[in-house]
């Protein structure tokens, strides 16, 4: 992994990408653009489908995924926007919650918006990293990627913090820029709720239509509040994602706390080591998954989504003893793991069943730490899934 000192080097400059939406204006409320939704939308498939096939390198994605306890933190990116975050923070301070202000560094450039940097830091919020200008950083250079984050680090250290949490835009990362953020000493910091705020600040009068965002049920096109509290409740606390610059969600976060007060539900920020131990550094206990060496189903005592880990056995070709790995029933996609190798969705059987296998990845040694296996071409086994074809480079059975 690259380390800090990558900091200091010399950053080429690329040409300013403007996109809409939520990386166009300074207030960030027009109409999202199409390469914006398809973003969002592959955000939310990311927290919701475990990562749908990804590199393994996700901005969404917290490696704390479950244990809340009823226990929520707040985010808000974006900003700092001088007339709505203060809206913002006065709600924060009424309820005497501490929140966390993922900034965006382009916007830090007169006195009020200082000013409310300096009130952020003064009411013991966490300040942090949200790139300068919100641009998708997958889709950038190396070269602008890295202006993007250091750009913004100056402004939060010239704000006398040292910033800890960098959330990318969108959460859209590749595993250079990933690599490139930890290097700097950030935990790259996702979600587990998305309020889709940014789809319901679309419309002048907060509806969040199906064409923005599809994911939204209609039974809550036109009710925030109701839809980041039915998300909050499935999965029992989390983190939350919001976006301060927008009035509605200025308007609206008082009646969501209200909420989840009369929930039973309470407040932690970010560094609360309890609610998110891995987002924070902490070693998680090592528990079997899929790729892990196997004799018995008893080796792959783990679960995803109602379905419990088996082991498949089988003897390589040319070999005489019987070897096997844990595998996960699927159909189109599989979840992955902090800490593991990627996996995929493939058939062992001859196309009668999806099992997910593990892709090849320096985590299980390019298949070397699997016994039996070898880096072949799967195809996708979809099943009665809405997953598209695909193929990867995954360990399967000699």
């Amino acid at each position: 992994m690259r380390r800090a000192s990558l900091y200091l080097a010399a950053l080429a400059v690329a040409p300013l990408l403007v996109q809409s939406g939520c990386g166009a204006g300074d207030d960030h409320d027009e109409t999202p653009g199409s390469t914006d939704i398809a973003a969002w939308e592959d955000a939310y498939e990311q927290n919701e489908m475990g990562k749908a096939d990804s590199s393994g390198c996700s901005g969404v994605v917290v490696p704390d995924k479950s244990g809340f306890a009823k226990r929520v933190a707040l985010t808000f990116d974006d900003g700092p926007n001088p007339e709505t975050t203060p809206q913002v923070l006065d709600v924060l301070k009424q309820h005497g919650i501490k929140a966390t202000f993922f900034i965006n560094g382009k916007r830090v450039t007169n006195d009020a918006a200082r000013a409310v940097l300096a009130r952020i830091v003064n009411e013991g919020h966490i300040l942090a990293n949200h790139s300068q200008s919100h641009l998708n950083l997958k889709t950038v250079s190396s070269a602008k990627m890295q202006e993007e984050v250091t750009k913004t680090h100056d402004v939060i250290l010239g704000a006398g913090v040292t910033p800890r949490y960098f959330r990318f835009p969108f959460g859209s990362a590749n595993c250079g820029a990933i690599d490139f953020v930890e290097g700097l000493g950030y935990a790259v910091t996702g979600w587990h709720i998305d309020s889709a705020d940014w789809c319901y600040a679309a419309s002048s009068n907060g509806y969040c239509s199906a064409s923005t965002f599809r994911y939204v049920p209609d039974g809550f096109r036109g009710d925030m509040v109701g839809y980041t509290m039915s998300q909050v409740k499935s999965k029992n606390g989390g983190i939350l994602l919001f976006h301060d610059i927008h009035q509605n969600t200025a308007s609206k976060i008082g009646e969501i706390i209200q909420k989840l007060v009369d929930g039973g539900f309470t407040f932690v920020n970010l560094d609360a080591t309890a609610a998110f131990p891995l987002l924070n550094g902490a070693t998680p206990a090592p528990t079997p998954f899929v790729g892990d060496a196997c004799k018995a189903n008893a080796d792959c005592s783990f679960s995803d989504n109602g379905k419990t880990g088996s082991c498949h056995l089988f003897t390589p070709t040319g070999g005489s003893a019987e070897v096997g790995f844990c595998t996960l029933a699927c159909e189109g996609y599989c979840p992955d793991k902090y800490g593991k190798a990627p996996t995929f969705c493939t058939s062992l059987d001859g196309g009668t069943s999806g099992s997910c296998v593990s892709k090849v990845d320096p985590a299980n040694g390019s298949c070397s730490k699997i016994p039996g296996t070898a880096a072949m071409t799967a195809d996708r086994f979809i099943g009665s899934s809405a997953a598209t074809p695909s193929t990867a480079q995954a360990c399967l059975p000699k």
